[in-house]
């Protein structure tokens, strides 16, 4: 071959060689590009691993159009909002957590389901819960199976079939023999508490076919509770959206924040918990339906609920609950009795009745749940109506020997405030005004009882009998002030109480006074009191006269002298009288001889 045609060959393969490589480079970064593409597409409608591969992460706007199937949690940042217009079935149980400031927003049809949910039922007793049993579906006759939940039993309660045959039942299983016919059957049950409870019904042939089987959450039911477990949770600190028909099936909701519930269907989620008084719910134009409790929402006392053309059926069902808990009593004194008197929502009377702890608070019933308001089903809307009233409220300044009567309210209204505060109300506070000597002299003179002037006053409520004592203040040692100081005050009262110090020692001294209070008070101050001091004075000794004693003494001469002469004279007289008395002895006795 001529060289020249074989080098313009070489050349020919060489240009052929890097066109290849041209076109391959092209077509891997058209590849890489599309691949690219793809990825953000995916991303832009499904989840978004967290870093630490614990759930899906929602830090930004994300839509979810596709329907999709998860088994992870999902987690809403504050800066995070995720809008869903698909079916989104939870496969596992898992939790949905929206921090506050992120927002979950179902539209267009959107729709949250969880796989595992409660499925049996609980009845609420006195013939009131029914069961629709569809036997219209079969001609022939049939047995009816009731099947009660785990581990519980059918022992105690009675079903009645047609509202006509009334059969007691027991064991775990219970039959009806059910003839042939074109009607459904109606069962109604009545029980204890929540009891039975229904986990399914099983139709069979008299010869034991099974001919179908029913969950009882999937039968037509009237005034029962779900029962059991639904596998996934909502707790949301932000927004939780739910408009443009949209559904929330078999889910648990929790809000401190915001639920706007509009056009939409709420199916075996309630009931709807609100967690602070913060939180609000408005719902409007939908319908709810399943609950684990008697009520579908529960809210706390503050909580904001909107309530507009919501559809539901179940007569004894209520639409929301307000319930408080921990709710405390604070008084300044321990051992303070009171009771809770008046009418729950319900109607029923309150009997409530405890004491205050060493910490001058008290639980009321124990911190336990309890109803104040309820949204019946038939739009109407009761409330607690309640009064604290003082049985026993006794310390020092008002003993019961005092006849000062109880302190504290005489009868306060119950708010639903968490802590109610009732330590000023109707007690008294004392406060000292003033503390002098009285007189005009400059100095006092030691081993003399002065003066001393206390003006104190009751600022507070009620009437107070105390007692207070006093020390000096410069060296600590109690004063002799003749014993504790008393005095009664009435309320708005101002009174003198006057006593005498007496001090022995010279120098510069003051009295320094101090109000006793109670005991039974959890803080000193509760009631007033504390201390108040004169001003320093001088203590001066008493000087000791001379005198002198010559008067004393020719007074005592004198007296004596008196004395002697009384004396001598007294014996003259006595001898004489002696004198006598033996002559007229002597004469007797010469006559006597004579005879």
């Amino acid at each position: 071959m001529n060289p020249c045609i074989r080098k313009l060959q070489g050349a020919q393969d060489l240009i052929d060689y890097w066109e290849a490589q041209i076109y391959m480079s092209r077509t891997l970064a058209v590849i890489q590009s599309l691949i690219l593409l793809t990825s953000v597409m995916i991303l832009s409608i499904t989840p978004v691993l967290g870093e630490d591969n614990d759930g899906i992460v929602i830090d930004e706007i994300v839509e979810w159009s596709t329907d999709t199937d998860i088994s992870e949690n999902i987690y809403i940042k504050s800066n995070g909002k995720l809008t869903i217009s698909s079916v989104i079935t939870f496969r596992s149980v898992a939790e949905i957590y929206i921090e506050e400031g992120g927002v979950l927003d179902l539209i267009e049809n959107g729709e949250i389901i969880s796989q595992k949910r409660a499925s049996s039922l609980s009845t609420l007793g006195d013939n009131m819960s029914k069961l629709i049993i569809p036997t219209g579906e079969y001609l022939e006759e049939m047995n009816i199976i009731i099947v009660s939940e785990e581990p519980f039993s059918l022992n105690g309660s009675k079903v009645y079939v047609n509202e006509i045959e009334e059969l007691s039942m027991s064991g775990e299983t219970f039959r009806i023999q059910i003839p042939g016919g074109e009607q459904d059957t109606q069962l109604s049950f009545d029980g204890f508490g929540i009891f039975p409870i229904i986990n399914s019904i099983i139709l069979e042939t008299p010869t034991g076919i099974i001919i179908n089987e029913y969950k009882a959450s999937s039968l037509t039911s009237d005034n029962m509770l779900l029962y059991g477990e639904n596998g996934v949770s909502i707790n949301s600190l932000g927004t939780l959206q739910i408009t443009g028909n949209s559904t929330i099936n078999g889910i648990d909701i929790s809000s401190s924040g915001e639920i706007v519930i509009i056009d939409s269907t709420i199916k075996g989620s309630c009931p709807i918990v609100l967690t602070t008084n913060e939180a609000s719910l408005h719902i409007e134009n939908s319908e709810i339906s399943g609950s684990q409790d008697d009520h579908y929402v529960k809210l706390k006392p503050y909580s904001v609920i909107g309530w507009d053309n919501v559809l539901i059926k179940d007569e004894l069902i209520d639409r929301w609950e307000r319930v408080i808990e921990d709710q405390k009593l604070i008084f300044d004194s321990e051992g303070v009795e009171y009771s809770i008197e008046g009418t729950s929502p319900s109607g029923d009377e309150l009997s409530i009745m405890s004491f205050s702890g060493a910490d001058g608070l008290s639980l009321i019933d124990k911190g336990g749940e309890r109803v104040v308001e309820i949204g019946w089903f038939n739009l109407t809307v009761t409330r607690e109506s309640a009064t604290v009233v003082i049985s026993e409220y006794r310390t020092a300044w008002n003993t019961a020997a005092s006849n000062i009567s109880n302190y504290g309210p005489s009868g306060t209204n119950l708010t639903w405030d968490e802590n109610i505060d009732l330590r000023t109300l109707n007690t008294p506070f004392i406060e000292w005004v003033s503390l002098t000597v009285t007189g005009e002299e400059d100095s006092l003179k030691t081993g003399k009882s002065h003066q001393i002037s206390a003006i104190l006053a009751n600022r507070g409520g009620h009437t107070a009998n105390l007692y207070f004592d006093c020390d000096i203040t410069e060296t600590g040692i109690d004063a002799d002030i003749g014993g504790y100081q008393n005095a009664k005050i009435e309320p708005g009262e101002q009174i003198e109480v006057n006593f005498g110090w007496r001090n022995i020692n010279p120098g510069y001294f003051s009295l320094t006074c101090d109000i006793l209070t109670p005991t039974q008070l959890v803080n000193d101050t509760a009631f007033g009191g504390g201390s108040i001091s004169t001003n320093s004075v001088i203590w001066e000794e008493i000087e000791e006269e001379s005198f002198n004693m010559i008067p004393i003494f020719i007074v005592i001469i004198i007296a004596i002298i008196s004395g002697g002469v009384y004396f001598i004279q007294k014996l003259s007289i006595d001898a004489e009288e002696t004198a006598e008395i033996l002559d007229e002895y002597q004469n007797r006795e010469d006559t006597e001889e004579t005879i």
